[in-house]
């Protein structure tokens, strides 16, 4: 008797078989339509929360090693709207522990987004905090426009060194001299959080952005990272032996280096 569930296995299978590391998002086009690109940075706070859950890695990852009265450092590369620094930061104040953040991006015009949201946080005390009656505090969070490699150069060294969605970006053959960046960068432990490329995920993104997120390019470039990311198998081949491989829900992958 045939099995329905193999079946369905072997379909989904042969969807997204292979990764497609060539497409170009449209975000990272120069050209790129800029008030989309502006709502696009706009709409990441809401997708990073949903899909790429840094508060569970933060809980799981970052806050077992902080200790009270020390003060640890966070390096997140390719930080793109600031979101997910912002967040760090904050949930470590909240938890009473000093974590000073930095975020990087190559690209100006994330850290231009990034600097006009944190001027406005501070301005009207940020939205989010003042309906809980709370000032946030911004000292320890900074941005900067640079990379890896003159991090390293000039010999910065951070506790925790974090990206998301960065891996599926980079050509294959650039990623080992990144991972040795960030590893050389980190006193600790690395985190590289990404999409698992799934045809399940690919139809559930699909569906579920395709009403919302307007004027932007969050579902457009969603399918395309789906499609240029890897499997786990995939991930373990291209790592160093010392990293590891954790999958979380739903359809996310992390690559973990423990110092």
């Amino acid at each position: 008797m045939s099995n329905p569930f193999r079946k369905k296995t072997a379909a989904a299978t042969r969807f997204l078989p292979d990764r497609q590391p060539d497409l170009i998002e449209w975000m990272d086009r120069a050209d790129c339509d800029p008030v989309k690109l502006h709502n696009t940075y706009r709409y990441f706070p809401v997708i990073n929360r949903l899909i790429s859950r840094w508060c569970a890695v933060y809980r799981h990852f970052i806050r077992p090693h902080l200790v009270h009265g020390t003060v640890f450092r966070l390096l997140d590369v390719g930080s793109g709207g600031g979101d997910i620094a912002k967040n760090i930061h904050r949930w470590a104040l909240h938890d009473g522990f000093r974590l000073d953040v930095t975020g990087i991006d190559p690209d100006p015009r994330a850290l231009e987004f990034a600097h006009a949201a944190e001027d406005q946080s501070i301005s009207n005390g940020g939205s989010t905090d003042v309906a809980k009656g709370h000032n946030p505090d911004t000292s320890g969070l900074r941005f900067l426009q640079t990379d890896t490699a003159r991090l390293r150069k000039k010999g910065e060294t951070y506790d925790f060194v974090i990206c998301n969605h960065v891996l599926h970006h980079l050509p294959e053959t650039d990623i080992a001299a990144f991972l040795e960046d960030l590893a050389a960068l980190a006193g600790f432990r690395v985190i590289c959080s990404d999409i698992e490329r799934s045809a399940v995920g690919y139809v559930l993104f699909s569906v579920a952005t395709w009403p919302l997120f307007p004027n932007s390019y969050i579902r457009a470039d969603g399918l395309i990272s789906i499609k240029k990311s890897f499997r786990p198998q995939e991930l373990r081949e291209i790592l160093p032996d010392e990293w590891r491989v954790v999958r979380q829900f739903p359809y996310r992958l992390l690559a973990v280096l423990d110092k």
